[in-house]
Order: C-alpha cells, then sequence, then structure tokens
C-alpha cells in the first residue's frame, strides 16, 4: 500500500515539458500514433493540409515528452515534416495579411514552440534528422524575407504571432551553436539589418517607459540581440559590430546618459535589455581590439564609462545594497562590460585614469561569483605600478586572491574560475610590490600547489603557476625560499608539455645557475657572433618579422627565435645574448606579461647589452619591470612614427651608438689627464672661440661630461659659445631641450641631469671671455 502511495506521489511530482497530462506517452506509442495519422494522409493527399488533421499531429506532439521524440527512432518520423510544411505555409499565409483564428494562431504557434522544445535535446543521434528539418531552403527563404520586412518598416512587431518567429530564431540559433557550417550563414545578414533599423532605436527607447513585456519588442531587443551576440566570430561578424556600432552607440549613449541617475526605478526587464545591448556594443572592442577607435566612438564610450562608474558608486554607497536583487544583476551587467572595454588600450588608459581600484576592491564583497570574477579580471588590467605602490591596495588585493585561490581550488563546480584568478594574479604579479605582498603573506605555498598537485590540469593551472613563480624569483625573499622547492620543480624538466619544461628550466636557472652566468667577465671589444638579437613576443610577431626582414637586408647578423624554441634552455639561450651586440626589445603587454622575454630582457640588462627598446602595440606605455629595464630611454614607437620612419630612426640609433662606442674606446686607450684648473689645460687654447671640433671633445672628455659630447661633437668653439650665451638667456628652457634633444636622439646614451648641465655652464665660463659675459 506505501509503495503504490509513493508510486502516486512520483507521477503527481513528475515535470511536464509542453503541457500537464496523467501521464507521458512512450516512445513506441507515439510512433504508433503518428503512423496511423500518416496513413490515412497516404490513403487521401488531400488531408495534408487538412486543419483537424495537422491538429491532431500537434496534440499528440504535445501530449509527448519532447525528449521521447528526439529519440533516433522517432525523429527522422515524416510527421514532423508535415508540420514543418504547414508551419511554412501558415507563414507565408501570415506574411500576406491573412489573420489567422484560433484554431490556425494555435498550430502556427504549438508547432514553433515544440521545435524548440526538441532543439533542447540535441544529441549526435539526431543532430542531422534536426538539421534536415529546420535547415530547409525555402523555410529559411521565407524566414529572410520575414526579417528583410521587419527592418524595413517594423512590420511584425504589434503582431502577437511573432511569438512562433521568437521560438524559431532560438532553435536555429540552437542548432548553429552546436554544428555552425561557416560556409551557410542563413539569417545573419537580415538580423544585422533589424538592428541598425530605426524602428530598433524607436523599440528600444519605447520599451524603457513600459510597465508591460511586449512579445514583438522582447523579439527585437532581446533574441535578435542574443542571436549576433553568441554567433559564431569570423571577420564578416567583426564587421557587422562595427556597423552596429555605428548605428546603436550615440543613442544608446544619449539615454545612458539621462537615465543613468534614476537606475534604482528600472526593472528587470529594462536591466535585460540593457545587458544585450552593452554586450554588443563592447563585443565589437573585443573582436576588433587592435583597431584604433576615433574621436567620436572614444567620446561615447567614455560617457558609458562615466555613467556606470557613478551607478557602481552609488550601489556602493547604498546601505542596502548586498540584499538588493536588481542592484546585483546590475552590476553583474556593467562590471563586465567594463571589463571588456579595458580590451581597448585607448579606453583601458581612460579607466585607469579613473582611478576606480578601491571601488573595484569593494565589488569583491559582494557574494556573487560573477561579479567577484570579473572584479579580478578588471584589477589584472587596470592596476598600474603607480597604484600598486599604494601599499593598501597592494594588500588587499594580494590578500583577495590568496583568499579566493584557497576557497575555489578544491571545488571541482569552481573550476572555471579557479583558471581566469590564476590568469589574473599573473598579471597583476608583474608590479613589484604585489610580489612583495603575496610572498609577506605566505602566498607561495599555495602557488607551489597549484603548480605541483598532479590532479591539477598542466595548461589551465600548472603552467600559470609555474610562470608566476619565475616572477616571484625576481623577488629576493620569495628567491631564498623557492631554493628549498627545487627538487618539486625538476621533474617538470621532462614534461611532454614543452612550455611547462621552459618554465622549469628558467626556474630552476635562476635558483641554480643565474649567479655563475652573470659573475662571467665581459669580453671588451671583440667581434660578436650576431649584430642584433630581437626580443619580441608571439603575438606581436607580424610587426617584429618584418623589422627582422629589413634588417637582414641591411646586411645586419640579426638572431631571432621565429618559432618559439621551446627545446633551447636558458642557458642556451645566454650564450646567444652574449653573443649579441644590440637587445632590441619589442615592447608591449604580451612581452611585459611573458615570462620568456622578462628572463632574456633581464639577462641582457644585467649583462649590460646595448638594449633598444622599440614599441610594437598602438597606445603602448611601458611600466613595471619592463620600465625599469628601458631606464629612462625613449622607445622608438613603430606604430605611432610609421614603419619607413621608425625602421630609419633605428638604424640611426644603432649608427650613432656605434660611433659613441668607437669613441670611448679612442678615448680609454689613449691616457689623456687633462686637470679640472684651466690654467693648466695646455692642450685646450684658453679662448673658447679658438677652439677646433677637436678642441671641444676634449674638453668634454676631460670634464667629464659625457652626456654633451655626442651631441656637441660637431660644434667648434665659436658655435660652443653661442650655445652657451643661449644657456645665460634662459637656463631652465635650454636644460630641457638639451634634455630632450639627448633622450631622443641618443637614448643609450647616460641622460642629462641638471649637475651635469651646471657643471658644464661653470666649466665652460673659464674659457669665455669677460666682456662678452659682462655684456650679456
Amino acid at each position: 500500500m506505501m509503495e503504490t502511495q509513493a508510486s502516486s506521489e512520483n507521477i503527481i511530482k513528475r515535470p511536464f515539458h509542453l503541457q500537464e497530462h496523467e501521464e507521458l506517452m512512450m516512445v513506441e506509442q507515439v510512433k504508433q500514433s503518428f503512423d496511423s495519422i500518416t496513413r490515412k494522409i497516404d490513403e487521401d493527399k488531400n488531408l495534408i493540409l487538412d486543419r483537424q488533421i495537422i491538429k491532431e499531429i500537434v496534440d499528440l506532439a504535445i501530449q509527448s515528452n519532447e525528449k521521447h521524440l528526439c529519440d533516433s527512432s522517432i525523429i527522422d518520423h515524416r510527421a514532423f515534416f508535415i508540420l514543418r510544411d504547414y508551419f511554412l505555409n501558415l507563414l507565408q499565409r501570415w506574411r500576406f495579411g491573412e489573420v489567422f483564428d484560433d484554431t490556425s494562431y494555435f498550430i502556427f504557434e504549438s508547432i514553433s514552440s515544440l521545435f524548440l522544445k526538441m532543439s533542447s535535446h540535441i544529441s549526435n543521434g539526431n543532430l542531422s534528422t534536426l538539421k534536415e528539418l529546420i535547415f530547409h531552403e525555402t523555410f529559411l527563404n521565407e524566414m529572410n524575407r520575414f526579417f528583410d520586412e521587419l527592418s524595413v518598416n517594423g512590420k511584425y512587431l504589434e503582431d502577437h504571432q511573432i511569438k512562433s518567429m521568437d521560438n524559431l530564431l532560438r532553435t536555429i540559433q540552437r542548432l548553429e551553436r552546436i554544428n555552425f557550417d561557416t560556409k551557410k550563414d542563413y539569417l545573419f545578414d537580415n538580423i544585422v539589418k533589424c538592428i541598425c533599423s530605426s524602428s530598433f532605436i524607436e523599440i528600444f527607447l519605447q520599451s524603457v517607459n513600459q510597465d508591460n513585456e511586449d512579445v514583438g519588442h522582447r523579439f527585437l531587443l532581446n533574441t535578435c540581440t542574443d542571436y549576433i551576440y553568441s554567433h559564431s566570430t569570423d571577420q564578416k561578424h567583426k564587421q557587422s559590430l562595427i556597423d552596429i556600432r555605428q548605428t546603436l552607440l550615440r543613442p544608446f549613449t544619449q539615454w545612458l546618459i539621462q537615465q543613468s541617475s534614476l537606475f534604482r526605478f528600472w526593472n528587470n526587464r529594462m536591466l535585460i535589455t540593457l545587458r544585450q545591448i552593452c554586450f554588443l556594443l563592447t563585443l565589437s572592442i573585443q573582436l576588433n581590439r587592435l583597431i584604433l577607435l576615433d574621436k567620436d566612438i572614444l567620446d561615447d564610450y567614455y560617457q558609458i564609462i562615466d555613467s556606470f562608474v557613478n551607478i557602481l558608486y552609488s550601489i556602493i554607497q547604498s546601505e542596502n545594497k548586498t540584499n538588493n536583487k536588481l542592484s546585483q544583476s546590475l552590476i553583474g551587467t556593467i562590471i563586465p562590460n567594463i571589463y571588456t572595454m579595458t580590451l581597448s588600450k585607448q579606453l583601458e588608459k581612460y579607466i585607469q585614469n579613473k582611478h576606480i581600484i578601491s571601488l573595484i576592491l569593494k565589488l569583491t564583497d559582494f557574494e556573487n561569483d560573477e561579479i567577484q570574477l570579473n572584479a579580478f579580471k578588471i584589477l589584472s588590467s587596470i592596476t598600474t605600478e603607480q597604484e600598486t605602490k599604494n601599499i593598501v591596495y597592494s594588500n588587499t588585493i594580494a590578500s583577495l586572491f590568496i583568499k579566493f585561490l584557497n576557497k575555489v581550488i578544491d571545488d571541482s563546480n569552481q573550476t572555471l574560475r579557479f583558471y581566469n584568478l590564476l590568469r589574473s594574479l599573473k598579471s597583476l604579479i608583474q608590479y613589484d610590490q604585489i610580489t612583495d605582498e603575496l610572498t609577506k603573506q605566505n602566498g607561495l605555498p599555495l602557488i607551489m600547489r597549484c603548480a605541483t598537485d598532479s590532479k591539477f590540469k598542466p595548461i589551465q593551472v600548472q603552467q600559470p603557476a609555474l610562470e608566476i613563480l619565475f616572477i616571484l624569483t625576481f623577488n629576493n625573499e620569495a628567491y631564498q625560499r623557492l631554493k628549498s622547492y627545487s627538487t618539486e620543480i625538476k621533474p617538470f624538466l621532462s614534461s611532454s608539455h614543452q612550455r611547462i619544461s621552459q618554465v622549469a628550466d628558467m626556474i630552476l636557472w635562476k635558483l641554480e645557475k643565474e649567479e655563475q652566468a652573470l659573475t662571467k667577465p665581459n669580453i671588451q671589444d671583440r667581434n660578436y657572433k650576431y649584430d642584433i638579437i630581437l626580443s619580441y613576443s608571439q603575438s606581436d610577431k607580424d610587426l617584429c618579422l618584418r623589422i627582422y626582414d629589413e634588417l637582414m637586408s641591411d646586411d645586419f647578423r640579426v638572431w631571432i627565435d621565429q618559432d618559439e624554441n621551446f627545446t633551447m634552455t636558458m642557458n642556451e639561450k645566454c650564450e646567444i645574448i652574449d653573443e649579441c651586440e644590440y637587445f632590441i626589445m619589442c615592447a608591449s603587454e604580451t612581452y611585459k606579461q611573458n615570462a620568456f622575454c622578462r628572463s632574456e630582457a633581464s639577462f641582457a640588462f644585467e649583462r649590460q647589452l646595448k638594449i633598444i627598446p622599440i614599441i610594437v602595440l598602438s597606445n603602448y606605455r611601458p611600466d613595471g619591470w619592463l620600465n625599469r629595464i628601458i631606464n629612462g630611454k625613449i622607445p622608438i614607437d613603430f606604430t605611432k612614427l610609421g614603419f619607413e620612419l621608425a625602421k630609419s630612426k633605428l638604424k640611426n640609433d644603432i649608427d650613432r651608438q656605434r660611433k659613441f662606442t668607437k669613441m670611448k674606446q679612442i678615448k680609454d686607450s689613449i691616457s689623456i689627464d687633462i686637470p679640472v684648473d684651466s690654467s693648466q689645460d695646455n692642450d685646450i687654447p684658453s679662448r673658447i672661440d679658438q677652439w677646433t671640433k677637436n678642441h671641444v671633445k676634449l674638453f668634454l672628455i676631460g670634464k667629464n661630461l659625457n652626456p654633451l659630447l655626442e651631441i656637441f661633437s660637431e660644434m667648434n668653439g665659436n658655435l660652443l659659445h653661442e650655445l652657451y650665451l643661449m644657456c645665460l638667456s634662459n637656463r631652465e628652457s635650454m636644460f630641457h631641450t638639451l634634455k630632450t634633444e639627448i633622450s631622443t636622439l641618443y637614448s643609450n646614451n647616460q641622460p642629462l641631469t641638471l649637475i651635469i648641465y651646471l657643471r658644464f655652464l661653470n666649466e665652460i665660463q673659464k674659457y669665455i671671455p669677460t666682456f662678452a659675459i659682462n655684456q650679456k
């Protein structure tokens, strides 16, 4: 008796997918019923368009579990194709203006709803049949005519039967997600036209003021935008997003500026629409991140960022922020879009200048995985070296990463979040202050576990963890602690993943071999095997290989790792660097983030190679460890100057440095002892107007005014006298002029300091006739 009761309760609680019935029909029963109906149609061909027969099939289908309908033994039944063809007939009649009665309306909507629900059960066994059923040429052509009419005049938007088209588009979207054919882009172009139409803007502005949801508005604002957003990415998709941005960005920005102060009155439907449009506008940045935005577009994005930041500040300052679901939903829309906007270097700079680190840190208090995750991603993108010097920020950032890594490391449901946290930490660890704090807060054992625990995936977890450990070797305290972990790292040298084995090799080289490599004596005045080593990130490969080709065509001997040779050890790489005269460092964000690039650049810096920094990423400004290695030099910006001008500047820089090196070698080879007291300067005339170019050089060398040597090398005494008078006229202005010229033209020379400038004026005054000074 109890067993019967339990069984009855189970039936009552059983979920129903289309309509509630006392029990679900089994597959074989459905198949037999379908067979019975199709036999009637075979006996009388006229029944194929009979509404009652079609309704009988529909009723049978909606009484069945749609999962059963997708069974491989029934999915290819003629009944489904009869329903599709009848739906096509109704669609054509509807497009030509027919107003349906209740029965036709029911059939029209029920067939589309059935197809949508069947698409929830796609499998390898039914995919090809579902595609044959839905991706029917006449069927798709009719849909395209519908979208074309919708884009031109907004037709159908006020018709409730548009819900059937909503169901059908979502069905097609599901099928395309699983098995997208790039050669057959069925509806994409006409849906883009709909979103770029005047109707879209009008409907958006109307919908924000409506309390009730409209099925036509939802179709255009939500379903169509979601189709474009989730579409497979190709060049056509990228261009279409730019077209959509051209249409939507300005009116959306104007609306947001006017309405953002009223965000507390927005409802959930409004937030969904806001999310859809924002994601389209920022996806155009994500997929076209290398394209510079023009001023008008930038201004609109700036205003969107301002509005978003103001909303976030208002929510954070509210007392009931964590309990308000709408506020959390709004934050969940805003922060992923802010993160996506940081992918544009132009917008990233603007967001950094908003100084919102403290605001983003507060968002990590929200008990919401998506909010916390996107907050960390934003921090990894916008945190600058200057901001990490704020000990509170650095302390908090390190503490949060340790806290959340500990929270998710053993949670199998948080795997994706675990991966993203490691990626974000790898970005932030480039800053010394974060490294210091992570070490002080004993984060090293946690990172070691990520790197060495065999249960973690090699590429997603162990590799980024090892790269973080490599960066930590540049911190003295972490370096000393890591020495005790050498034996745990050594097994990775034989990893089947070459990148992992190479990172392990770099860590062990730093811990065990670096000191010996750095103390190896430099051989001066030698014939180098290579003129140049070109150090770059694979992400910047195209431009860097073009630079390589130009240098080779000018007979420079250039070493470059064209294909990322993972079998080369750090020892072998260091030997190559030692055989090069110049180290050209191709600076970009990916270069700074790349552990291999940092290992090369750091070794070249410690070995005192002649480093020439060049910029290979638009609007990039080096910071962190990369800026320290650049050490006051002004990089040659290939993206700003243009390739030809930058190339000439690079070659001129190399030529100047070679001339300066030769001059320095000549000076070092002849022992010239010129006393500071001018009365004893027997080799230099006492009056500056009698000096030759050689006298000028001897004066500068003798007085240890080396930064001025290159810039004054072509001057005789008369010209130097004129320059001295100009300096007297405006000392500060001339100091900055000379300093800028030296740093621009001779970036690898010692910089001009104020002390050297003042010493120059003081020393040269001794050779200037007194009347000339008084006259001045």
